[in-house]
This record gives C-alpha cells, sequence and structure tokens, in this order.
C-alpha cells in the first residue's frame, strides 16, 4: 500500500512538473510574442516621423501669393 502512494505521488509530481513547464512556457512566449510586437510598432512609428519630416524637407508647404492661390 505504502508503495503505490509512493508511484502515485511521484506520478502526481511529474504531472505537476509539467504542467508548471507548459503554463511557464506558454507565458514565456505569450510575453516574448507581445514584446516583439511592441518593438515592430515602435519601429514602424519611427519610421514614419522620419518619413514625414523627410517628405515634409523635400517638399515645403506653398507660398501664397496671388489671389488665385487662395481658391
Amino acid at each position: 500500500m505504502r508503495y503505490r502512494n509512493r508511484i502515485a505521488s511521484a506520478l502526481a509530481l511529474i504531472l505537476l512538473v509539467m504542467v508548471g513547464t507548459v503554463l511557464l512556457t506558454g507565458f514565456l512566449l505569450f510575453a516574448l510574442l507581445l514584446f516583439a510586437i511592441f518593438l515592430l510598432l515602435i519601429a514602424g512609428l519611427y519610421v514614419y516621423i522620419r518619413l514625414k519630416l523627410w517628405w515634409r524637407k523635400r517638399h515645403p508647404p506653398k507660398e501664397l501669393e496671388r489671389p488665385e492661390d487662395y481658391v
């Protein structure tokens, strides 16, 4: 009887360790995925701002001088 309890306890421990490992790995992968998405968003925002500044530098606003320019 005592032998069966030890086997059951060992199996329960192994099962708990496996479940814990799967959960921890899942949470870490989820965190890594969120971090990668965050980095992509930051990089995209940086590229967007740089392109917008470059475009403004290359194409300054038109100077309005004549009355026809305001129509």
